[in-house]
């Protein structure tokens, strides 16, 4: 239920958000009222806004500057994407299309990011790689998770190409979730994951887009073959007829 409840406050958050934008009460780049008196005029608590305002940084809606507040992103198409139903693992349907998707949206993001990158983006992507590594060995999962994530939204903002950004935005909140119970459930895809995550950065480093996209198409296509045999088992349920 905790999962459901801060969900449900960073909708109430983006939509009082979006609802001062559209007022002219705020505009991109603008710095958000500090802390104490935007959860005042929500009628939330401090700690319960703090959370809602790092999910709707994770998604690239704000931006938090330590010392200065949250700023609205320039651009955010997070701050505009539907609010979408997060598809569970045991929704073999959903996950389903979820996983065509990110072929699709990511495979193209992959390719896009190792033509367009700048030199800094490709250094801060092998940054966060390590630092998955990193978490992987020291079996902190859910810092692996948030890591993960954050790398899949670095490489669309690393396609420059923001109608792509605006596709990742939408199935991010989505991705995070799946990620989270995929992992716990089957734990045997994160070693494969950090493998495919290091050859994705190769290829962006390379500047090879065919070896980028095809090794993000890799990743999803291992979590597709995983599920499979996930869904297959009759423990799990039965698999979906074609």
């Amino acid at each position: 239920m905790a999962g459901i409840k801060k969900k449900k406050l960073a909708d109430f958050v983006l939509d009082e958000i979006k609802r001062m934008i559209e007022a002219g009460e705020l505009k991109e780049g603008d710095r958000l009222p500090n802390q104490t008196e935007f959860a005042a005029r929500l009628g939330v608590s401090r700690p319960s806004l703090r959370e809602a305002m790092q999910t709707l940084a994770m998604v690239g809606a704000v931006e938090q500057r330590p010392g200065y507040g949250s700023v609205i992103k320039s651009l955010t198409p997070a701050l505009f994407a539907s609010h979408l139903a997060t598809p569970l693992v045991n929704d073999e349907a959903a996950t389903r299309q979820l996983l065509e998707a990110r072929m699709f949206i990511e495979g193209g993001i992959a390719k896009l990011a190792a033509r367009n990158a700048t030199q800094s983006e490709i250094r801060k992507t092998g940054t966060m790689v390590r630092q998955m590594a990193e978490a992987l060995e020291k079996g902190r999962r859910e810092e692996y998770t948030k890591l993960d994530t954050r790398v899949h939204y670095h490489l669309a903002v690393c396609s420059h190409n923001d109608i792509m950004l605006h596709f990742f935005v939408t199935i991010r909140s989505m991705m995070e979730q799946f990620m989270a119970e995929a992992f716990w459930l089957l734990p045997e895809l994160l070693a494969r994951s950090m493998r495919f995550h290091q050859k994705i950065y190769q290829g962006l480093r390379d500047r090879d887009e065919d070896a980028a996209a095809a090794a993000m198409n890799g990743h999803i296509e291992d979590i597709q073959r995983t599920l499979e045999q996930f869904y297959g088992s009759p423990s799990k349920g039965p698999k979906s007829k074609k």
